[in-house]
């Protein structure tokens, strides 16, 4: 077992709920535990090195958000052009992710899209589609949004 001092232990408290909504989350927090952003920011590096904590993410709660119809996408792309087209996908401000998965292949390229109607998550495709020239894909619509929760340390 990691030993851990109560700063670290307030951290990974605050790790476990949501990341405030401001344009710079982590100095709200270093702000709360009475420390600065830069200490705040090493001890989450070294809570990852040891395997305590992966990542920070934001988690966007999409139907909160106004966006009712998602879908995930998986392209077929050419081996040698993942990079040209995964990072062309992921440039469209309705992609929320965008990564590769070569063991699905020839689906090799899983995007999430989400719009305000189910038109406009297929206008999005059919925008993909045209720009990248890859027009063999699945797509897989959301039937729910599931409960998203951060990962509980104590």
């Amino acid at each position: 077992m990691i030993p851990l001092d109560s700063k670290d232990k307030a951290i990974l408290a605050l790790a476990q709920g949501d990341l405030p909504i401001q344009k710079r989350p982590f100095d709200a927090w270093a702000s709360q535990l009475g420390m600065d952003v830069h200490e705040l920011l090493e001890r989450l590096d070294r809570l990852r090195d040891k395997g305590i904590i992966r990542d920070i993410k934001a988690v966007l709660r999409h139907q909160s958000a106004g966006f009712s119809r998602g879908a995930m996408v998986a392209w077929a792309v050419p081996e040698g052009m993942v990079d040209e087209i995964g990072s062309r996908i992921a440039d469209n401000t309705l992609v929320t992710h965008c990564y590769e998965r070569p063991a699905f292949s020839p689906y090799n390229i899983f995007s999430m899209i989400h719009g305000r109607s189910q038109a406009e998550v297929e206008g999005v495709i059919a925008e993909i589609a045209s720009a990248t020239g890859i027009n063999d894909y699945q797509v897989f619509w959301s039937v729910k949004e599931l409960k998203k929760t951060s990962r509980k340390y104590f």
